[in-house]
């Protein structure tokens, strides 16, 4: 890539697309979409800013503008809803501002009211997807949160390729559509890595919470014929503990809370 700025990049392919527009007079077109797309970026570049995150860079690709940043892990949730969701709302505002102010930018407006209702898709990785996957990572975990947005995904780029085919039948073919499939798809179903970024954050939030408001289980490994009296004696009462008891050749035969152990003491079992 080619370095134009501190933070700022941009792709080999990108020169040679700006090239072929000024060729077939439609710098116009991609300069407008461009600029939309840059400032979509551009705030969430600033709200980053505002919850304490660096930026690493902004690279301009022949498709779009991409923001990088140094640390992903946002331990607040509002922080992390705001974060993504400062872009479409920029696009909103902006639209709506200049489709007031200077109504014939109508290529500005249509594609800032593009970005903010395509940004609001729940399709990894949109925007609407990372907040739609955080607030139900946050309520069922990172597992189930993955597995329900890319199955959503999966429904919604199937939409976009009967859209497709049915462009081509009605002879309107569409490359921003094919290209915006694939893209889509690549992200969706090639993010297969074993310890991704939302299972990290899912365990350093578990983390937080367990620091400030859980007790810290202890295990114990017994004999099942271990006395269950001699083994609450070692209790304390700050601590919760789970007892594994185990026959002569070592396999678990019995898992019990604390809590069943007393309730057995005490009532004479």
């Amino acid at each position: 890539m080619i370095k134009i700025g501190k933070l700022l990049y941009i792709h080999y392919t990108t020169v040679m697309f700006f090239v072929v527009c000024w060729f077939t007079r439609r710098l116009e077109l991609l300069f407008f979409s461009y600029l939309s797309v840059f400032l979509h970026e551009l705030a969430h570049a600033f709200c980053a800013y505002l919850i304490g995150i660096e930026i690493s860079y902004v690279a301009f690709f022949p498709f779009g503008v991409n923001l990088r940043i140094k640390s992903r892990i946002i331990y607040s949730i509002s922080d992390e809803v705001l974060l993504y969701m400062s872009g479409p709302l920029f696009s909103a505002v902006f639209a709506l501002l200049t489709g007031l102010l200077y109504p014939d930018f109508k290529y500005l407006y249509l594609n800032n009211i593009g970005l903010f209702l395509f940004n609001l898709l729940p399709i990894l990785p949109m925007d609407g997807a990372m907040v739609l996957k955080r607030i139900l990572s946050d309520k069922m975990g990172n597992s189930y949160a993955e597995k329900i947005l890319k199955r959503i995904s999966a429904v919604l780029i199937s939409v976009l390729v009967i859209f497709e085919i049915w462009l081509a039948y009605k002879n309107a073919f569409n490359f921003s559509v094919v290209f915006l499939v694939i893209f889509l798809t690549a992200n969706v179903f090639t993010n297969n890595e074993k310890y991704s970024m939302s299972f990290v954050k899912e365990l350093i939030y578990i983390k937080k919470k367990c620091e400030k408001d859980c007790v810290k289980v202890i295990p114990y490994l017994v004999n099942e014929n271990y006395s269950d009296i001699r083994l609450a004696q070692n209790f304390v009462a700050s601590k919760n503990y789970i007892v594994f008891k185990k026959n002569k050749k070592g396999k678990i035969t019995e898992i019990m809370t604390e809590k069943d152990i007393i309730d057995k003491i005490l009532n004479n079992k």
